[in-house]
């Protein structure tokens, strides 16, 4: 994380000797962006306590950005399965992780290559549950097994590629902590064989190295 927190604090001073005004050919009006929606791909690695618990997750990242140059606002939400499993007879177990957060954004550039530092924080609900399919001949039925809120902050950055005047291609990394909270490990939900199941519990901190690949929409 400090690595990254060190590549974000350099952008902050690097925008402050750079012009975050964009303007026309003819130099005489403001272009002004209002911002950018994006949806992204996300694939993060666990580490330190939930590197013995966790295992490489994935999921679907959504946010939105006000301002197209400098300094703006970040809010953003996602889903993140961790943990995946198939018990046999129709019977899967999940374990995921929903986030909300928002902070500052400082993007640098104004042409069709950008470079982006940013700072979250927000919360987080961890969950697990069994779905049971059965013969197919009826609908899934999902079984609750445990959820607990924490609070998480994140620090990333990266850069946007444009595809078209308002398309543009957003890479990056982030280090994500989620506050000790308490969930279902990997592998944690145990078929019984007599229609119980048993489920292990830990308490930890968790830790994520996540990186992100989408697209992203100017908004003018």
């Amino acid at each position: 994380m400090r690595r990254i927190g060190f590549a974000v604090l350099g952008l902050f001073l690097t925008a402050g000797t750079l012009d975050a005004q964009r303007y026309d050919r003819r130099g005489l009006r403001e272009v002004r962006d209002r911002g950018t929606l994006g949806l992204t791909l996300v694939v993060a690695e666990p580490w330190g306590d939930f590197k013995r618990h966790g295992d490489i997750g994935a999921g679907l990242n959504f946010f939105g950005v006000t301002g197209g140059s400098g300094l703006g606002v970040r809010l953003e939400g996602g889903v993140l399965g961790y943990a995946s499993e198939y018990q046999g007879y129709g019977i899967s177990t999940s374990s995921s992780i929903g986030s909300l957060a928002i902070g500052p954004q400082l993007t640098i550039g104004s042409g069709p290559f950008r470079l982006y530092g940013f700072a979250t924080l927000g919360g987080s609900l961890f969950w697990s549950s069994i779905n049971e399919r059965g013969c197919g001949c009826y609908d899934s039925d999902v079984f609750f097994l445990e959820g607990d809120f924490t609070t998480n902050r994140s620090t990333g950055a990266g850069m946007m590629l444009n595809l078209s005047s308002r398309f543009a291609l957003d890479l990056g990394v982030r280090e994500t902590r989620h506050d000790r909270v308490t969930y279902v490990p990997a592998n944690g939900v145990q078929d019984n064989g007599d229609g119980t199941y048993s489920v292990d519990r830990v308490t930890t901190p968790v830790g994520m190295r996540v990186w992100h690949a989408g697209v992203t929409i100017g908004i003018r």
